[in-house]
């Protein structure tokens, strides 16, 4: 007789009459019976992935069909826009040969009837010597009416040989000649307080500056006067800048007064030391970056058009903010972003970035928006331009400098520059007098060869080749010649 519990396989509880019998498996039945399981879970995988693909390759055609439905359409506007355009050409040229056919027949009237003169208004004798007996008021030559007669000069008794009336005759044309003197010399050769609104005028034509704006202060003429701090007059003098430029003589004054410019002169003019230096006169008014305040920073932004010229603006920003202590970060593609990041959040006063200016035409006008925008405006100037600025207080100043001023950056000056003042060097929209312009038309078959030939009688000069693509730019540099 067994004890409870002997066999394993018979060790169940009693259970109700009613329940079933659990059932116990050997190990190799549940080893066999969790095979089968997971055999199945991987075919509810594998189904279930193909149901996935099945998805993922019908939506791969419904957005083929869709582009190819767009790419249709796109092409049946193409081809309506086409049909306008000749459209258009069309009755343009029928107007064109209407209008030639009208002055074919007016020629020939005129030819042949003759062509009808004006009649002449024959002016009567009485008409035209006629004599007005009326007194006007700008002929009355009465003491009252002219300031000369209101106080006129008492001769004097006769003294001395040489004076009459009190004058001195001598005196009098060492006087004139003085003042010929005077007139004869060039404002290069008088000091500052010497200078008239003759010299001034003289000064803006030699080197070819137009002001628009009002309240327009002089321009410098050399670096002494220019009002900069000694520790900028020193940057600049270790830089080697012996001389300013035009745009550099009348927009850095503007700079310094806080107020808005809009600068636009030839490439290689000057242009990014004419706004970096009052930015950095800016900057030095404002409590320098340290970890106490490095969330407040950045105090100056520069948006440049590519990242060349980012790096060249750094470039030239580096030169004079490191004698000040001034922090300048770009912000450029193709570098860390990790190292970007980092030198950013260390704190600084100048960042240098892109896009801008030519980047608008290229879409990316809500980008450059968006960080204006973000631009603190409680420091906004009044936008009455006859209330005067307080020099005490630090305003929001805006500078665009460029070689040219397309319309959409003129959009972008009227929105956010407050009474800006534009400055010109030369002609706005032309070529520099530095450079000859030759416009070549041929064949794109003969425009590698005559490339070269050009490039050869260069001999030892250098020569800057521009393309429209990279793909034609790789092709140019690997040929030989």
């Amino acid at each position: 007789m067994k004890r409870p519990f002997d066999d394993a396989s018979t060790a169940a509880p009693a259970a109700p009459p009613t329940a079933a019998k659990p059932v116990f498996f050997t190990k190799a039945q549940r080893e066999e019976l969790a095979l089968k399981r997971r055999q199945e879970e991987i075919a509810q995988q594998k189904r279930r992935q193909e149901q996935l693909l099945a998805q993922s390759r019908d939506s791969r055609d419904r957005d083929r069909h869709r582009r190819d439905r767009e790419r249709e359409r796109e092409r049946e506007r193409d081809r309506e826009r086409e049909e306008e355009a000749k459209a258009r050409e069309r009755a343009r040229m029928e107007k064109t040969n209407e209008r030639e056919r009208e002055k074919e027949l007016e020629a020939i009237k005129q030819q042949y009837l003759g062509s009808k003169k004006p009649k002449k208004r024959v002016i009567k004798p009485s008409e035209k010597f006629r004599f007005s007996f009326d007194w006007e008021n700008t002929e009355d030559t009465s003491r009252d009416m002219n300031i000369l007669y209101q106080n006129p000069h008492e001769a004097q008794l006769l003294f001395g040989r040489g004076f009459r009336a009190g004058m001195d005759r001598r005196e009098q044309k060492k006087l004139a000649a003085k003042n010929e003197k005077e007139v004869d010399r060039h404002w290069s050769e008088k000091m500052l307080d010497e200078m008239t609104e003759r010299d001034w005028r003289i000064f803006r034509e030699d080197f070819n500056i137009s002001y628009k704006g009002s309240k327009i202060p002089r321009p410098m003429r050399n670096w002494v006067e220019s009002k900069l701090t000694p520790e900028l007059l020193k940057a600049v003098e270790r830089a080697g800048y012996k001389s300013p430029s035009p745009i550099q003589m009348a927009a850095i004054p503007l700079g310094l007064q806080q107020r808005d410019v809009i600068g636009i002169a030839e490439t290689g003019s000057g242009k990014t030391a004419a706004f970096v230096l009052p930015m950095l006169t800016y900057i030095s008014r404002l409590p320098p970056i340290s970890e106490e305040n490095e969330a407040e920073g950045p105090y100056a932004v520069v948006m440049a058009p590519t990242r060349e010229l980012a790096q060249q603006i750094e470039d030239e920003t580096v030169k004079f903010a490191h004698y000040l202590g001034i922090k300048v970060v770009s912000i450029v593609g193709g570098q860390s972003i990790e190292e970007q990041g980092f030198r950013i959040r260390q704190g600084c006063e100048v960042v240098i970035a892109t896009p801008a200016d030519r980047m608008i035409d290229m879409g990316f006008e809500p980008q450059v928006v968006g960080v204006l925008d973000a631009m603190p405006s409680s420091n906004l100037k009044p936008e009455n331009e006859d209330e005067e600025l307080d020099e005490k207080k630090i305003y929001r100043t805006t500078y665009m400098f460029s070689a040219t001023m397309p319309p959409a950056v003129e959009r972008l000056a009227r929105k956010y520059l407050r009474n800006p003042v534009v400055v010109t060097i030369g002609t706005a929209g032309k070529a520099t007098e530095l450079i000859s312009q030759h416009v070549m038309m041929m064949k794109e078959t003969e425009k590698f060869s005559r490339l070269q030939r050009l490039l050869d009688d260069l001999s030892d000069k250098t020569a800057i080749v521009f393309v429209n693509t990279k793909k034609n730019a790789d092709t140019v540099a690997k040929n030989p010649g």
